[in-house]
């Protein structure tokens, strides 16, 4: 079954630096900012060397399902500059089908500022990414042979989340859903909330998403908030693992410790490996194991740059 992944293009940036460096830009250490262009521009001027690669959290995901040996396909929004050429580019020779829409400004970027001791400092300036059209998108997307896998940060787009989910229910297509970040559920928590508990077959969570949507912990509410949600529901919880509910069932997975090289993307590649292994009619405990082991091989590598071969003869394990 085909992933079809909608959401904000980003081209993903990482850059290994000293810890004084953010403070000598105007950035608190460890933060996540969002700045102007220019002042973004001067940063990657002042960069001794970065990599870069086609993100944004549901074409991550695209990718690592396409590194796992499946399909998958990514809409999203590009500026009409050279980082969108780049973005195509890159996409592409990841294996993803590319569905992109070019619009007449700047490619959305996201900048991880890595130091020796594995903070991550974040600048982001979006770009057009949140320009996506719906009257553009192709009807090829919206098949019931796919899963439609969707990004919470689609909601800066008012209309955009309900639109894909009548589409796809319209389609008979399966969601999964990706809440995206803990102000986005803040700022949209009754939407994420009716996504999550009617229409989506599987949502994805960080730890802090879960506390912003369900107003309690998860040690102390998991089970009890998950006995009004449909389909199957996962919390990502970083170094500890990972928990997921389906039925009143409960099953946990924990993680090794592992010191990553780039955690961008680890989440992405963890729902990835998920899917991966649950469209392949593995049961749930093997698809955490299988999500885990996808992340911990993602925070290897920069830039999601998977080892598609190496991946493949592993999946034996799980499938």
């Amino acid at each position: 079954m085909r992933l079809a992944c909608v959401g904000n293009a980003l081209i993903d940036i990482i850059a290994h630096v000293e810890p004084d460096f953010p403070c000598s830009i105007g950035v608190h250490p460890g933060s996540t900012e969002h700045v102007e262009r220019p002042v973004l521009a001067y940063v990657l001027e002042a960069l001794a060397d970065y990599g870069f690669s086609a993100g944004g959290g549901a074409a991550n995901t695209a990718r690592a399902f396409t590194a796992l040996g499946g399909k998958a396909s990514f809409t999203g929004a590009i500026g009409d500059d050279d980082w969108g050429r780049r973005y195509k580019e890159d996409l592409e020779r990841a294996g993803v089908s590319a569905f992109l829409q070019r619009h007449e400004g700047f490619t959305g970027l996201f900048l991880s500022l890595c130091d020796s001791s594995g903070q991550r400092s974040i600048m982001v300036n979006p770009g057009v990414a949140d320009r996506l059209t719906p009257s553009m998108m192709p009807d090829s997307i919206f098949s019931k042979k796919s899963v439609l896998y969707i990004d919470g940060f689609l909601a800066l787009d008012e209309g955009m989340l309900e639109y894909l989910v009548a589409k796809a229910k319209a389609a008979a297509m399966p969601i999964a859903f990706d809440a995206g970040g803990q102000r986005l559920v803040r700022a949209n928590r009754e939407l994420f909330m009716h996504i999550i508990c009617e229409d989506a077959t599987w949502a994805f969570l960080n730890e802090d998403e879960f506390v912003a949507l369900a107003e309690v912990s998860v040690d102390a509410s998991l089970a009890s908030f998950a006995m009004g949600i449909a389909g199957t529901l996962v919390v990502k919880r970083g170094e500890t693992g990972a928990v997921c509910i389906k039925d009143g069932q409960l099953y946990e997975s924990s993680v090794r410790a592992l010191e990553g090289l780039d955690t961008t993307g680890a989440g992405d590649a963890f729902a990835a490996g998920f899917l991966k292994a649950s469209l392949s009619g593995a049961p749930l405990a093997r698809c955490m194991r299988m999500g885990n082991w996808t992340a911990e091989h993602a925070i290897q590598v920069p830039g999601l740059a998977l080892d598609a071969d190496g991946l493949c003869k592993g999946m034996s394990a799980f499938l």
